[in-house]
């Protein structure tokens, strides 16, 4: 289940920040250091597109494509879903995040936690896809 949307509004004054360099998260590269272009929040998640909506998430069902109990997702109303997106489904009145593929021209959802059920959804039922998640923002220390 997910709270309800909550329209994503640009900043008056965007605040820019240059990255200090690369965090490999991997073994690290001998590449040659460049410096990287100053950049905004709000332009790196299209802040201020009429389409984007913000949505926190709430329960464990993605928990395995690290979308967790609290996270914040930005979604994008505009988009269309392809295989394989994961998206905001609107069940009934209630909004659901799951992998979306499309069987037969049915959807169906999929979720990243094996504890939890894949949804078919019928053609007759009050369905929708509702969005695709663009960015999932969450905090990494218990701050």
């Amino acid at each position: 289940m997910l709270s309800q949307p909550i329209p994503l509004v640009e900043a008056l004054n965007p605040v820019r920040m240059r990255p200090v360099g690369r965090a490999v998260c991997g073994f690290p590269s001998p590449a040659e250091e460049y410096a990287e272009p100053a950049l905004s929040l709000d332009e790196l998640c299209g802040v201020g597109r009429p389409s984007l909506f913000i949505l926190i998430a709430s329960g464990e069902s993605m928990r395995d494509l690290g979308i967790y109990d609290g996270d914040y997702l930005v979604v994008d109303k505009a988009k269309e879903a392809r295989s394989g997106s994961i998206v905001v489904a609107r069940i009934g009145a209630d909004f659901t995040v799951k992998r979306y593929v499309s069987t037969d021209g049915l959807p169906v959802l999929i979720p990243a936690n094996p504890a939890y059920p894949t949804i078919k959804v019928g053609e007759f039922e009050d369905a929708e896809i509702w969005g695709v998640v663009l960015w999932n923002l969450h905090r990494l220390d218990d701050v």
